[in-house]
């Protein structure tokens, strides 16, 4: 064999031309949204100083005898699951429940509810529904809003929103901004909620959206009275 031609045989299989570099392409990534457990995020809410009403879990017959000889009735009754994101629009909710018999009927329909977990008991709160939440902006970071709450807090859109973390001045402003004030402090004889509760709430969310991995925060509705403001439902997206 000349070496010389096995010399040019080599060459020819072992030399390559240059290799294009290959594109990288920067996928932007995007935060995962969890939605929390409707009773841990209770007492997340309460460990930040949050007023909630009693929750309790009822999964079948034997839970709700145990409430009836505890919690008094009326009650409220709501459907938890992580799917499910507006219990109202599930039919979800059940109000002024006043026996054991309701009670475990109500139970038997949150059942039939795609996503069902459990029932949440809790006795009857009365008074004027406001909202309390928070969001974290893109371009602002953690903010607080404060509103009319219930059902049509969407529709109505009386709120008043500021950056976390909220001073006192903050708070103050907040809740005198709203459309709803003057009912609030009360009308035609009417005494005024209990705003000292409203503005303890209010710095449990600024705080919680502050130190908390908490992307959404809805306590809607929080009721208001005369004698206390406590918060009935509370949804938390951490992200």
């Amino acid at each position: 064999i000349n070496p010389k031609k096995l010399g040019n045989r080599m060459k020819k299989h072992t030399t390559k031309k240059p290799s294009t570099p290959a594109k990288v392409v920067l996928v932007p990534q995007t935060k995962v949204l969890t939605p929390m457990d409707f009773l841990e995020a209770g007492a997340l809410a309460q460990k930040n100083g949050i007023p909630m009403a009693l929750m309790k879990p009822a999964k079948n017959d034997s839970d709700i005898q145990k409430y009836v000889k505890t919690i008094p009735f009326p009650w409220a009754m709501k459907v938890a699951g992580n799917k499910i994101i507006h219990k109202t629009d599930a039919g979800g909710i059940a109000l002024n429940i006043k026996t054991e018999k309701d009670a475990v009927n109500v139970l038997k329909k949150f059942k039939k509810i795609k996503g069902f977990e459990y029932a949440v008991v809790q006795p009857m709160q009365n008074g004027i529904e406001i909202i309390v939440g928070g969001k974290r902006d893109p371009q602002f970071g953690p903010t607080v809003l404060v509103g009319m709450g219930g059902i049509y807090t969407e529709v109505l859109k009386d709120s008043s929103v500021r950056v976390a973390p909220l001073n006192e001045k903050d708070i103050d402003d907040m809740i005198h901004e709203l459309k709803m004030y003057p009912i609030l402090k009360g009308v035609r004889g009417q005494k005024s909620i209990a705003f000292n509760d409203l503005k303890k709430i209010m710095r449990g969310v600024s705080k919680m959206m502050v130190k908390e991995n908490i992307a959404e925060l809805d306590l809607n509705p929080v009721m208001a009275s005369p004698k206390k403001v406590v918060a009935v439902d509370v949804r938390i997206i951490r992200g």
